[in-house]
């Protein structure tokens, strides 16, 4: 008996194993697709974040001019103050924070100006290496951030985070006290310790333009 199927069947065998093959590639472009669209993503995720790395640091390069005019751009003193305070408050993040000058004929730091602090408590501060960090950052020269160094502050320095040197070359003739920083800011950033910096050394010099100045009126 004569199977009629017989001569169709290596035609359906056919048809089938090119649908297979087919959908095989089609699998196989989908895999390619998939493969590149992750890549393509993956390399918007590094453009976005690059661009995002760049602003802040455009931002953080503008923060800085700023605060580096701030300072020169007068020879008023409590002007220069109000500049350094406002650097703390708005750039690095604290409403906690005390000015000292040096005070070498009575040897202690005189408080100059402050932000959320009790005035009467810091009015004035011993210069030896055993009044507590403040006094220590101001003999040695050596600033103070809270969690990089083996000092821990106590007593009434307790919830101090960082103290900072004003100095003119290798002369310290101030510090600047910093307590705790705001609720919205969990730690200090890269661009803090520039400002530290930018404090530390354009800050001395722009207070003792400031007592230049002064002297030169009085005269």
């Amino acid at each position: 008996m004569t199977n009629n199927n017989e001569p169709i069947r290596p035609y359906i065998a056919k048809i089938v194993n090119d649908a297979r093959e087919y959908v095989q590639s089609l699998l196989d472009e989908n895999n390619r697709l998939h493969g590149l669209l992750a890549d393509i993503q993956e390399e918007s995720r590094r453009t976005s974040a690059r661009y995002v790395e760049v602003e802040q640091q455009n931002t953080n390069l503008a923060n800085l001019y700023v605060a580096s005019y701030q300072l020169h751009g007068t020879l008023d003193r409590q002007r220069v103050l109000d500049a350094i305070k406002e650097i703390i408050i708005n750039l690095i993040g604290s409403e906690q924070l005390a000015i000292w000058e040096v005070d070498r004929e009575n040897e202690q730091l005189k408080l100059a100006d402050s932000f959320g602090i009790d005035t009467k408590a810091w009015s004035s501060i011993p210069l030896d290496l055993h009044s507590g960090i403040i006094g220590l950052v101001t003999v040695t020269g050596e600033r103070f951030v809270n969690g990089q160094s083996a000092m821990q502050p106590m007593g009434p320095e307790e919830g101090l985070t960082a103290c900072i040197p004003l100095k003119l070359d290798d002369r310290v003739i101030g510090a600047i006290g910093i307590w705790s920083l705001l609720a919205q800011k969990e730690k200090l950033e890269p661009v803090d310790f520039e400002l530290f910096d930018l404090i530390a050394s354009h800050g001395a010099t722009a207070l003792f333009c400031t007592q230049l100045a002064s002297a030169t009126v009085t005269v």
